[in-house]
């Protein structure tokens, strides 16, 4: 037998001492577990995870995507059904009659308040919702009536509705006080009685009936007028030619048909004006 070919008996045990007691490398150098089958290479295992990450990503992009059309679809359909509900109430405004409530014997059928024969003629575009009109009645609304009563202005009052359904009826109102002769006690009392937030329920059917009761409007005309929008025709006449008429905002106020400034809306300014028509 040739010694320098032979294996011995001992070689692969002194073999596996020499590597620290563990087994060879197979052949190709891969590692193999002691079980015999080759152990789990970390760099597959790191693509993996990588892969696995990229799919999480792309499924929370695909359910944002979803949840953003959802929302979408969502507000899109309120905003629809917004307007629609405007183009109605406008439809129901225009289509109903136009009913000319007493008094209403101002420019563009505005509502007179006070002596016919006075030597100014102030005409006031307000919204019962417009905050800076509460203002401008609360500041300057004594000096106005002062004046009526003194006889130097002749008060024409256009009831604005622009903001949405509450100016809508609380103008109705207004012109159903006109045709009763309350109008400006029942204006005053709308104007101390205003929502803090607008279309907020303050001028409901309802609430428009108790405060013309303080007012000492009780009649059944005046209510029915109330509930069946007796003058919303008439309501959106006045809000059309305002419009005509180059109204832009609320409150607007115009002296022998000249506007005033913002400047001119506050009691010694505005008493100024009326002086220098008069």
């Amino acid at each position: 037998m040739n010694k320098g070919t032979g294996s011995r008996p001992g070689d692969r045990a002194g073999q596996g001492a020499a590597n620290g007691g563990q087994p060879p490398r197979a052949a190709g150098g891969a590692a193999r577990r002691g079980d015999g089958r080759p152990g789990r290479d970390p760099r597959a295992a790191a693509r993996q995870q990588r892969a696995a990450a990229a799919r999480e990503a792309v499924e929370a992009r695909e359910r944002r995507r979803r949840r953003m059309i959802v929302l979408a679809s969502v507000v899109g359909v309120i905003i629809v059904a917004a307007v629609v509900g405007i183009l109605v109430q406008n439809s129901r405004q225009d289509s109903k009659p136009v009913v000319i409530p007493a008094n209403a014997t101002g420019p563009d059928n505005g509502i007179v308040v006070g002596k016919a024969n006075a030597p100014v003629t102030v005409e006031f575009y307000e919204d019962f919702q417009c905050p800076v009109c509460k203002q401008f009645e609360t500041t300057t609304g004594p000096t106005v009536q002062s004046l009526i009563d003194d006889g130097k202005i002749k008060a024409v009052y256009h009831m604005m509705s622009f903001i949405g359904p509450d100016s809508v009826r609380a103008a109705n109102a207004g012109a159903a006080a006109a045709q009763a002769g309350k109008f400006k006690q029942y204006h005053d009392l709308l104007y101390a009685n205003q929502g803090t937030t607008e279309n907020s329920g303050a001028f409901t059917n309802d609430k428009l009936i108790e405060l013309g009761s303080q007012a000492g409007l009780t009649s059944s005309e005046f209510t029915g007028a109330v509930r069946s929008g007796t003058y919303d025709g008439y309501v959106a006449k006045v809000e059309d030619n305002a419009s005509k008429r180059g109204v832009t905002g609320t409150p607007t106020v115009k002296i022998n048909g000249k506007t005033l400034s913002n400047e001119q809306l506050v009691p010694d300014a505005f008493k100024a004006a009326v002086s220098a028509a008069g």
